[in-house]
């Protein structure tokens, strides 16, 4: 965890995986039009998402969005309004870059029985070397991937016209490490079974294979 200098009881935190797939193939994989059927399996409260609009200024691909998830245990559900900033720039590089942006808009109402809450995350995916997998009994050299996530969450809404929220602080601190964890685990399988498909359905080629 990381501490915020201005409000040190709503830390940053970061996370980190080595995923066996292309940047390509895991920018896609958390892109939002994926997200109905990628977060389901990360986020076990994720509900929906909303594209709202999108728009291109020169090398930045904006969205504007709305995420709900689910009741949270014995907490209320939750309603997330934000920007998703793509920096197509950084796809010439080893480093592709992207983003979210809580916003308040008129533009994104609250909805009657959520809580407006509020997340800000950079994501880098690094391409790293290569690494083997087995399938079938033979292995595979194939790309590798770092993804590393910096977000800040907030689960209460304490603007003047908010609902509050009531989740303990002490209470997000101490499971958002784990959920955290368990949810790219669950990306870095998905990718891997993917990976495994289209290596037997030889869609995949891999870089070499014994």
């Amino acid at each position: 965890m990381l501490s915020h200098p201005s409000d040190p009881n709503c830390p940053y935190v970061r996370m980190s995986a080595s995923v066996p797939a292309t940047q390509h193939d895991l920018w896609d994989y958390l892109s939002l039009p994926k997200w109905d059927v990628t977060m389901k399996s990360m986020d076990p409260f994720y509900e929906s998402v909303s594209i709202i609009d999108e728009s291109k200024y020169g090398n930045t691909h904006m969205v504007l969005a709305r995420k709900k998830t689910k009741r949270l245990l014995a907490f209320g559900k939750r309603d997330f309004t934000f920007i998703s900033v793509s920096d197509l720039e950084s796809m010439k590089y080893n480093v592709w870059i992207s983003g979210t942006v809580s916003v308040v808009t008129q533009r994104i109402p609250r909805v009657k029985e959520y809580t407006r809450a509020f997340q800000d995350s950079i994501a880098f995916y690094e391409k790293t070397d290569p690494v083997e997998i087995s399938v079938n009994g033979r292995t595979y050299l194939v790309p590798n991937t770092k993804l590393t996530i910096v977000c800040r969450i907030d689960l209460n809404d304490n603007s003047e016209d908010g609902e509050g929220g009531n989740i303990p602080m002490w209470m997000y601190t101490k499971t958002v490490g784990s959920t955290g964890a368990i949810s790219l685990r669950n990306m870095r399988n998905d990718l891997i079974q993917n990976l495994k498909k289209k290596i037997t359905n030889g869609k995949f080629e891999a870089l070499n294979n014994r």
